[in-house]
């Protein structure tokens, strides 16, 4: 009979974006397993179309009684949380796994210590699979989308007229997080540098609750750019997966932009590390600094740079 393994992330979705990679090791570790995540409903997006699933359990629907009738052997809980914990141990697995925190052995019965190698987090989140003799298959995330999806992206760059070979830019300037945010006018310079210096057309995103600070900063720019539709997540994936290039905040559509093989230039706070953040390789560039002082001439220095060997142009 095959394994049964549930993956338990309560955080946002980047995080469980950075997480999908543990599921593509599994898969080909275990091929025969059966693999089930546990995560919140803003998530659901990023885990529903993703072929290495068996099931998506929604934390807010009280999901036990149906995550212990789907046959859990092992628990893998990335939380270290009470409330991640209580699923795990009720869960039905045997092998509970989880890294090690003072109150882990409440809930998990192997309790590995991670490693602090201060590298990209994917690889700190798959030693969680070295207790289980798995090794990972790669640091790369995942998020699968439907063709509707993809139709959806089409019809609206082909609806703003954007031609064949055009630089496309998807740009996102906000961030749930306040010291992650830089200046939106300052974003609004990089827009236009990107449209005057690179025949870019860029693409502001938005969310919930968004829409007006957006809406002000595409007033303070000097060109005419792009606002996206009210796009789910799974047709920002697609989207994106049809740009050049993701620019903005460190958060979740970084992480989306990543997951579609997407280069990112990332405009990162003190208190966060780029190694850690964003992959490592020529595709991906940032610029850090305190947001308050940091200039947009400084930062477009590097992000010319990078569209530049993105593009494989000489720097």
């Amino acid at each position: 009979m095959s394994l049964g393994i549930l993956i338990i992330v309560f955080k946002g979705i980047g995080d469980v974006l950075l997480t999908t990679p543990l599921l593509r090791a599994l898969k080909t570790g275990l091929p025969d397993s059966r693999l089930y995540f546990l995560t919140r409903r803003p998530s659901l997006k990023i885990l529903e179309n993703n072929p290495r699933l068996s099931g998506v359990f929604c934390r807010e629907d009280r999901p036990l009684s149906a995550i212990r009738a789907a046959g859990i052997d092992i628990s893998l809980d990335l939380m270290r949380s009470a409330s991640s914990g209580f699923y795990a141990l009720f869960s039905g697995a045997k092998k509970r796994l989880a890294f090690s925190h003072p109150a882990g052995r409440l809930f998990h019965n192997i309790l590995p210590v991670k490693r602090e190698d201060r590298g990209y987090t994917v690889f700190d989140r798959l030693q969680l699979l070295e207790p289980l003799g798995i090794p990972h298959a790669g640091p790369q995330t995942e998020f699968s989308f439907k063709p509707e999806n993809a139709a959806r992206a089409g019809a609206f760059l082909s609806g703003a007229g954007i031609r064949p070979g055009t630089l496309i830019v998807t740009l996102d300037i906000t961030s749930p997080r306040k010291h992650r945010r830089w200046a939106p006018e300052n974003f609004a310079m990089l827009a236009d540098r990107l449209s005057a210096d690179f025949g870019a057309r860029v693409i502001f995103l938005w969310g919930p609750e968004e829409l007006d600070y957006v809406k002000t900063a595409m007033s303070a720019a000097k060109e005419k750019h792009l606002l996206c539709p009210d796009f789910n997540l799974s047709d920002l994936a697609a989207l994106m997966k049809l740009a050049g290039l993701h620019v903005g905040a460190s958060s979740a559509p970084m992480h989306i932009a990543v997951s579609q093989g997407i280069p990112t230039f990332t405009v990162y706070a003190p208190q966060n590390s780029p190694a850690s953040w964003s992959p490592p390789g020529h595709l991906h560039s940032w610029a850090q600094g305190e947001l308050s002082s940091l200039s947009s001439e400084a930062v477009w220095a590097r992000l010319s740079a990078h569209v530049k060997t993105v593009k494989g142009e000489p720097v």
